[in-house]
């Protein structure tokens, strides 16, 4: 285990995490037993350890989680998505121990801005299922992230965004997490999103770092416009500007440094 594997899931998951943390490499073991596979590497990951593996020759992705909720809900909403190639297959679940194995996605590498992030969000935007938490509850979560990691006056924002998430809107499922290091190229089978934190809500929320990736905020909200509501969008993209400091849009005038990652929102 190393010391940003150990610092990651404290911070994300409190002291009481470091039982799992010892028990990780007998439960990876089990894993990989029961499931054949071949671990290779670790990746890093948010609520979850990540390995790459090969099974039978294929590469796959194993991620368990110390919460063995995340995993069921991940897994639930992933087969929701199933029908869908712009969203990752499962191919094993034991959600009681945490564990979800994933196909693995060839070449893998993260997307860019471009016309195909539009196919991926008309992809995963779906009628709801039951069990997923609104949008509200993730809102909460992600600002009190935004407070832990940089703090300041976050109040305004936080109400506004809270006050969005409780509109009435026809509501779908939402990815939760969808930046471009959540969206991988599979090669000839285009975009494909991973890491889902799944919630129940207003669609436009699930653009905001689409339009971002855009140097030119206002150009990405009117693309993204082609598949979501662009006032709304307009307006999830000024609640949630803290998440991205660096990004022309947000800067003051003048000030030309900086890029458009915007902040960590994973978790």
């Amino acid at each position: 285990m190393t010391a940003t594997l150990e610092h990651r899931m404290v911070r994300r998951f409190g002291e009481g995490v470091r039982g799992w943390l010892d028990a990780l490499p007998s439960l990876v073991e089990g894993l990989a037993r029961d499931w054949g596979l071949e671990v290779v590497r670790p990746f890093s990951g948010g609520t979850s350890h990540t390995l790459l593996c090969e099974r039978a020759g294929e590469p796959v992705v194993l991620k368990v989680t110390p919460e063995p909720a995340i995993a069921a809900q991940e897994d639930a909403a992933l087969r929701a998505w199933e029908p869908s190639p712009r969203m990752v297959r499962v191919l094993e679940a034991d959600p009681a121990r945490g564990a979800l194995l994933l196909e693995g996605l060839v070449p893998g590498t993260p997307a860019s801005d471009g016309p195909e992030l539009i196919d991926v969000l008309r992809a995963l935007h779906i009628p709801p299922p039951d069990g997923f938490p609104p949008l509200a509850e993730r809102v909460d979560f992600i600002f009190g992230a935004l407070r832990a990691r940089h703090p300041g006056d976050h109040d305004a924002a936080h109400e506004k965004a809270a006050r969005l998430a409780r509109d009435r809107v026809p509501a779908t499922l939402l990815h939760g997490d969808l930046h471009l290091r959540n969206v991988l190229d599979a090669g000839p089978r285009g975009l494909v999103a991973i890491d889902p934190r799944p919630c129940v809500g207003d669609p436009a929320s699930d653009a905001v770092d689409f339009a971002y990736a855009s140097p030119d905020l206002r150009e990405g909200i009117e693309r993204m416009s082609a598949v979501v509501d662009g006032d709304r969008l307009a307006a999830w993209c000024e609640v949630f500007a803290a998440f991205f400091p660096d990004h022309p849009a947000n800067r003051p005038p003048g000030d030309q440094s900086g890029d458009l990652s915007g902040a960590d929102r994973t978790a």
